[in-house]
């Protein structure tokens, strides 16, 4: 007997998040074997819309990049970079999306903004690069409002600065935050830190903006792209849950996604809100869990990589 649609409706969400082109395509057509042979009901239209993202999948990537300044949200957590020309932003959003762009050692090389999704350990990252600004931008210099417009919309910022440059450009691009009223960076990344004097400009970085966690990397040379990696995930404020049905051997091995904080009703709301009314309690494993298997009650606090089975 098949599981109920609304459950293997998440499932499918789940095992979506963070691919697309060719990757995605052929997991939806993966999914498409996997699902009972049914042409009506609920398992009849999961089969159409799969069908349907198929063909939307294969509309997209003929297109290369977003060609409006605007840009739609996607994933479970955006995140603007933002910089001044050249600051290495395009190498690093290739280092951590493998997304195909142009990587130029000359300045305004990328013109729009550019959004890639980035599976990190389980949480769906947008990163958006934002074009390179300059003094003036707030006052709509090189359209600097639209992307300020973008910047602000996003729900974390990442700084960037090339640690072969002076830190002038830095005192630019906060400047042009600040007029925008749009909130200071949440970590400060210094780039290109396999150059000469690296160290020592960065050790400067450090001492001239205390109030940032900063992180010396090079894209180049997969240098702290990991540390880079861990801190992002910190800055989300997500955690990542992972279902298990009783009839399971293990949990799924993709999570859901929920903020910091919630509860076992929460995690069973977001399967289905009907589930967050009749679950009674769950069994948790891992790390809000006093032993492996505990019984839980319904508003018991999850912990990032728990495992939980939830009964009604």
């Amino acid at each position: 007997m098949p599981m109920p649609h609304r459950v293997m409706e998440q499932k499918i969400k789940n095992r979506l998040k963070g691919k697309e082109g060719k990757a995605r395509i052929d997991e939806l057509k993966k999914i498409l074997n996997d699902l009972p042979n049914y042409r009506s009901g609920p398992y009849g239209q999961i089969r159409k819309w799969v069908n349907e993202e198929i063909e939307e999948t294969r509309r997209r990537t003929k297109i290369q990049h977003h060609n409006d300044f605007a840009v739609k949200k996607e994933g479970d957590f955006q995140v603007a970079l933002v910089g001044a020309p050249n600051s290495g932003k395009s190498s690093l959003l290739k280092a951590l999306s493998n997304i195909q762009i142009r990587v130029a050692d000359y300045a305004f090389t990328t013109l729009r903004p550019i959004p890639a999704l980035f599976d990190c350990g389980g949480i769906t990252i947008q990163l958006v690069e934002i074009p390179g600004l300059i003094k003036g931008a707030a006052e709509d210099r090189g359209g600097g409002k639209a992307l300020l417009g973008v910047v602000k919309s996003a729900d974390a910022i990442i700084l960037l600065h090339d640690l072969t440059m002076p830190p002038d450009g830095l005192d630019t691009i906060l400047g042009e935050l600040q007029k925008a009223n749009i909130d200071s960076p949440s970590l400060l990344i210094c780039t290109k830190c396999d150059c000469p004097d690296a160290q020592e400009n960065f050790a400067k970085i450090q001492k001239r903006y205390p109030e940032f966690i900063t992180l010396a990397t090079s894209a180049e040379k997969c240098i702290n792209i990991k540390q880079l990696e861990d801190a992002l995930r910190e800055l989300t404020g997500l955690i990542r849950i992972y279902p298990k049905s009783p009839n399971q051997k293990n949990a799924d091995d993709r999570p859901i996604v929920l903020p910091t904080g919630s509860t076992v009703e929460d995690f069973a709301r977001s399967i289905h809100k009907e589930l967050a009314t009749k679950v009674k309690y769950a069994k948790i494993e891992g790390a809000s869990a006093a032993f492996p298997g505990q019984k839980v009650g319904r508003q018991h606090v999850l912990a990032d990589e728990d495992v939980v089975m939830l009964l009604c």
